[in-house]
């Protein structure tokens, strides 16, 4: 699976739907894998820093043993505190239930365990100055995923 491919679709899908998205680095990066799995993990990831951020920069790191992917946004950011916490089902850290936030608190869930089922890691840092800064990061090859 070319996850320089799924990302640049979903860059393109938000562009065209008048967001600020932008994807730098490697054109192809390629990782055994599910495709719709991991589209869903990091169109969860890139809608949340739109939603949340304001915008989406992408960055796409091949490595000897696999691919780094970076989501940073601009917006409030999560606090060290809290971090470990929105990995839980339904937990939100915005409480309105307004059409531009609004949601079930299941985003950041579901992409984390996709990532693990790959074999890879999914973490969160400090975007500086401000912001939300993803962090993901997938093996060339691990096995058959585990079911998600």
């Amino acid at each position: 699976v070319d996850v320089a491919a799924i990302l640049a679709t979903l860059a393109d899908d938000q562009t065209d739907a008048g967001r600020d998205v932008s994807l730098e680095g490697a054109r192809s990066a390629v990782v055994e894998g599910r495709r719709l799995g991991l589209k869903r993990a990091f169109a969860n990831l890139v809608d949340n820093a739109v939603k949340y951020g304001g915008r989406a920069e992408i960055r796409v790191t091949t490595e000897t043993d696999g691919v780094a992917v970076t989501i940073a946004d601009e917006g409030p950011g999560i606090p060290e505190a809290e971090r470990a916490r929105v990995f839980d089902p339904f937990v939100r850290l915005e409480p309105s239930r307004n059409r531009d936030t609004g949601g079930w608190g299941l985003g950041l869930a579901i992409a984390r365990r996709i990532v693990e089922a790959h074999g890879g890691a999914l973490e969160l840092a400090d975007n500086t100055p401000t912001g939300l800064l993803v962090r993901v990061r997938l093996p060339a090859t691990h096995g058959e995923p585990r079911t998600t």
